[in-house]
């Protein structure tokens, strides 16, 4: 969408069809034959507007490559790893610059009306996230970038007018009337805080189940102005000794034995791990009875509960399949239930995430522990901080079904106002276009539903509708400018859909208008220049073939090959203290060697349950004399037995290395190699006889060799 030239009345289309001359005359002038106030710029001089000009300033000619030689080459340079094409969202580093060009301004990346108030900005300084040097520094380079953005397309240099296009009345949203007609499911909730109070040091619980858990805000915490709390520093946390939640939910005699807890919350970052603490009910980072929290890209459900499988640390977790990436930086639905019928269970944005509960069957809650404390944030001893914003948090004592779950996702969260613009000046009196808008967040606005309003519905068209925020068109976020419906009914619902604009100066002053390019027979006319072909850009950096698998998949690959549960509390204790260890990308360039040291421990504990399980170890490696001294089971360096030491060789490759790949270890290197082992390893029994559990040691030994190797964890 590039400068919109538009008459200053807009006109009817039998109108047009009597002025179609007039058009030849109006091509000429924009081609340069004339001079005509308005006609559609081709290159990047300051558009033209005044009266009756609509002027959009980020999709003008020229903005595009404005983007490309300011801010898209750091973008590309610094944020590539997260925002090229994946894991991160939106794909501003993309490789191809339209597709960059696209997503920046879809997503509200920027303000070039106010460069340091962009999103991109903000995040550096607010967040520290992922600088690439000094946080201040890297923020200031981009906010001058965008500046620079904002300069070569003349950003509000040209005035904006929409007093005489085909607009709606103006409206602020003192105007509008607070939205309930949607409605929650809200049976059976225990503890509710909305964050509705904007001020103070105290969240309270508006539940009306008493005792009520208030929740007091300490440290970096601020109160957002569309309801809710930023949590970049400290904690959100309850009184300790409330014992509600043990009583309702776990207490053998009067609790429900099932619960759910419900949050609408924008992640900050992708890059946290800990797991960080979006909502916990514990004591500190090793006791919990439940807790939500975020580990990169994944949702974390720990649940404490009666069985030998799980710890008092609520683990193994439920954690969501890491290549889902069903966390991300933006407002999200997350519920996580439990019952005995179906245990732990996540969804997101009203759909459940398909993981399957590790521990079954589904243990009772009666261990849960009533003194320990309820958090949002961080872990009580405030050092596994989250950062993001909370917007909505509520508990239940029943499971909700995934159709109570859909209908609390689509009542949506904060204050929605319902605001009806008057177009009676167009579409005859009456008639009237309705949105639903609510303050999404600090920097800007969320418009829904439009639906339209008319007594005469006659059949004629609306098409392409646009919101203004003080007189000029929202940058970013034009997501209802695809309409095109005929109005045949006196309520048509336009769309179900809900697009995001930046806010202006001031939510208190801030005035809407409703702009459209077909209504009631009238028309704006409305020129689109034809973009540039994409650039496809190759990437000038070579990318190793093979990746290395990350902490969970290396978790689940051990496991598999050694056929030992990934369960075993020995083994899952190990990985909770090793996990920040082990990889958490795939990217093999940036594999260290503390990585290798976490593999090698972690593997270390599987082949140690491997060989001290009699059943586990026949079904792997046969029958071999684990039960005798290691020299007459291996023999010396001199006088090797090679059918045992081949016996232990052969099963680790079949089982843990395989055969038919492209590029692998041989048999008959990995034979020479295990047995240099063994000789090392059997050396200090030649003298002084060593007892037999030398001979499992050795085993042990050889099994972590293999499993903590590269043909384990690359692929």
């Amino acid at each position: 969408m590039g400068t919109q030239s538009l008459p200053s009345t807009p006109t009817s289309r039998a109108a047009r069809l009597a002025g179609a001359l007039g058009a030849t005359w109006l091509a000429l002038a924009a081609a340069g034959c004339g001079d005509f106030s308005g006609a559609a710029d081709s290159g990047n001089s300051t558009p033209t507007s005044g009266p009756g000009t609509v002027f959009d300033p980020t999709n003008v000619p020229g903005s595009r490559e404005a983007f490309e030689t300011t801010l898209y080459p750091l973008l590309t340079q610094y944020c590539v790893n997260c925002h090229a094409n994946g894991p991160g969202s939106p794909q501003f580093a993309n490789p191809t610059s339209g597709t960059a060009y696209t997503e920046i301004l879809a997503q509200n990346k920027v303000n070039l009306a106010d460069p340091p108030s962009s999103r991109i900005v903000r995040k550096l300084i607010d967040e520290q996230h992922n600088c690439w040097s000094d946080c201040t520094t890297d923020a200031n380079m981009l906010e001058a970038a965008v500046q620079a953005w904002a300069d070569a397309i003349h950003f509000g240099q040209g005035g904006v007018s929409i007093g005489e296009t085909l607009s709606s009345t103006s409206l602020r949203l003192a105007d509008g009337t607070e939205d309930t007609s949607v409605q929650r499911y809200d049976t059976d909730i225990i503890a509710r805080w909305d964050f509705k109070e904007g001020a103070g040091a105290v969240a309270f619980d508006t539940s009306g189940v008493q005792p009520s858990i208030d929740l007091a805000l300490q440290g970096g915490v601020t109160w957002l102005t569309a309801w809710g709390v930023q949590i970049d520093t400290g904690i959100v946390q309850g009184m300790s000794g409330n014992r509600k939640l043990y009583d309702r939910i776990a207490d053998p005699k009067t609790g429900s034995g099932q619960y759910t807890v419900e949050a609408w919350i924008t992640n900050a970052s992708t890059a946290l791990e800990g797991p960080a603490r979006i909502i916990t009910y514990s004591a500190n980072t090793n006791a919990r009875n439940f807790t939500l929290g975020q580990v990169m890209y994944q949702y974390d459900f720990r649940n404490r509960g009666v069985s030998p499988d799980v710890s008092g640390n609520g683990t193994p977790s439920l954690i969501t399949y890491d290549a889902d990436q069903d966390l991300q930086d933006r407002l999200q639905h997350v519920v996580i239930t439990y019952d005995a019928l179906r245990g732990r269970r996540i969804n997101v944005d009203g759909k459940w995430t398909e993981d399957v509960d590790p521990v079954s069957p589904p243990p009772r809650l009666w261990n849960w522990d009533r003194n320990f404390t309820f958090a949002l944030g961080n872990e009580i001893t405030q050092d596994r901080q989250w950062k993001g914003q909370v917007r909505f948090v509520a508990i239940y004592d029943r499971a909700l079904t995934d159709a109570q779950i859909v209908q609390n996702f689509n009542a949506g969260v904060g204050k929605r106002i319902s605001m009806n613009f008057d177009v009676s000046h167009w579409a005859g009196p009456g008639s009237s276009i309705e949105f639903q808008v609510s303050e999404f967040d600090n920097a800007s606005y969320m418009f829904c539903n439009p639906i339209f309003h008319t007594p005469q519905p006659s059949g004629y068209e609306l098409a392409h509708v646009r919101i203004a925020v003080n007189g000029t068109l929202a940058p970013t976020g034009q997501g209802f400018v695809t309409l095109d419906t005929p109005i045949t009914d006196t309520r048509t619902v336009l769309s179900q859909r809900c697009t995001v604009i930046p806010k202006g100066p001031d939510p208190a002053t801030d005035e809407f208008n409703i702009v459209f390019e077909d209504l009631g027979g009238f028309q704006n006319v409305i020129t689109e220049p034809v973009p540039p072909p994409a650039v496809v850009q190759l990437d000038p950096t070579a990318r190793p073939t093979y990746g290395v698998r990350d902490y969970a998949r290396i978790r689940e690959s051990m496991a598999s090959v050694t056929g030992v549960s990934a369960l075993v509390p020995a083994i899952d204790a190990a990985y909770q203290d090793l996990e920040q260890q082990l990889p958490s990308t795939f990217d093999v360039r940036s594999f260290v060697s503390s990585q290798q040291v976490g593999i090698s421990k972690l593997a270390l504990e599987f082949c140690d349950a491997l060989v001290e399980s009699a059943p586990l170890r026949t079904t792997f490696f046969g029958s071999f004399p684990f039960t005798t001294e290691p020299v007459a089971v291996f023999g010396a360096a001199a006088t090797p037995n090679t059918v045992n030491r081949n016996q232990i060789a052969d099963a680790l490759y079949n089982h843990m290395v395989g055969s038919g790949l492209t590029v692998q270890p041989s048999l008959t290197d990995m034979r020479a190699d295990l047995s240099g082992l063994v000789d090392t390893l059997v050396a200090s029994c030649l003298g002084t006889p060593c007892d037999a559990e030398r001979t499992q040691a050795i085993v042990k030994g050889e099994c972590t060799a293999v499993l903590a190797s590269a043909a384990v964890s690359m692929h």
